[in-house]
């Protein structure tokens, strides 16, 4: 049976451990076994007081991570790699004293509009560092999970089988792929057997619409694309939406969240849970 996760973004991206309560208890009520929290700046977190939080809730915590500008551990710069390498260092060391299990995220470059097409070497330069920073999470016991996003986020790596060279190339059998349904929508040219093809190394599946609201509007038939895991993936499902309103501004930048997507996010949480009950959790037939 899968395990469920929702992102804080749905509520708040605020990390203080008062907001983190509420937005626990939230989680919790809509029915889920995980909240996912950003980890933007892991030298600010109040990591003490929001690994209790998380143990009073009795709900599990995972991270969502990337890099700050200035330390792409892709850059053909040195200095650049260093930043980004420290940066995941002290980002699992926060993690570890939160009690965080799993971290998500575009941590192999810099997440934002390239312009141009990576350098062949980029690759193998990120997979260099992410290599060290995947034992050093599995030291901690943390397990990491790469995201691919769409092109208008990074040049990397857009589709799975992008992913699964990379894999390769880092070849750490602590980093997974973590797969979001609006990404996939814009890249791969038939989702659901782009996911059938990342099943042996899904870590996390994520459900998010296309324009990053309620799951039940959108352009995207999430069952269908779901279909040939169901039955067959039993990691963490998880579920995305973003209104600016309840994002820090330079969060929602960053994720070019320029509206707010749904008004209700209690109902918008209900509602993905109840979907990920119907693609993953199906009642038996019954007998007549």
């Amino acid at each position: 049976m899968v395990r469920t996760a929702i992102h804080a973004g749905i509520w708040s991206s605020d990390p203080a451990p008062e907001n983190v309560a509420r937005l626990v208890a939230a989680a919790t009520e809509a029915g889920f076994d995980a909240l996912a929290l950003p980890l933007r700046d892991p030298v600010a977190l109040r990591c003490v007081e929001l690994a209790a939080r998380f143990r009073g809730a009795g709900i599990a915590a995972l991270g969502t991570a990337g890099l700050p500008a200035g330390a792409d551990v892709s850059s053909a710069d040195p200095v650049q790699r260093r930043r980004g390498e420290e940066h995941l260092r002290r980002v699992i060391a926060a993690a570890a004293e939160i009690g965080i299990e799993q971290i998500n995220g575009v941590f192999y470059a810099c997440l934002g509009h390239s312009g141009r097409l990576p350098a062949d070497e980029a690759a193998q330069r990120s997979a260099e560092v992410i290599r060290r920073i995947a034992e050093t999470a599995a030291d901690a016991g943390i397990r990491l999970c790469v995201e691919l996003v769409n092109r208008y986020e990074t040049a990397l790596l857009n589709t799975v089988d992008q992913a699964l060279d990379y894999l390769a190339l880092v070849d750490h059998p602590n980093l997974r792929l973590h797969l979001d349904t609006y990404h996939m929508a814009i890249e791969e040219r038939r989702p659901a057997e782009a996911l059938r093809r990342a099943l042996p190394v899904l870590g996390y599946f994520e459900l998010d619409q296309s324009h990053r609201g309620r799951l039940d509007e959108g352009a995207l038939d999430l069952p269908a694309i779901a279909a040939p895991i169901a039955g067959h993936y039993d990691g963490l499902v998880g579920v995305e939406a973003f209104a600016r309103s309840r994002l820090a501004p330079d969060h929602a930048d960053g994720l070019a969240i320029w509206r707010d997507h749904f008004d209700d996010a209690g109902a918008l949480a209900r509602h993905a849970r109840g979907l990920i009950r119907e693609i993953f959790e199906p009642s038996p037939p019954q007998r007549v």
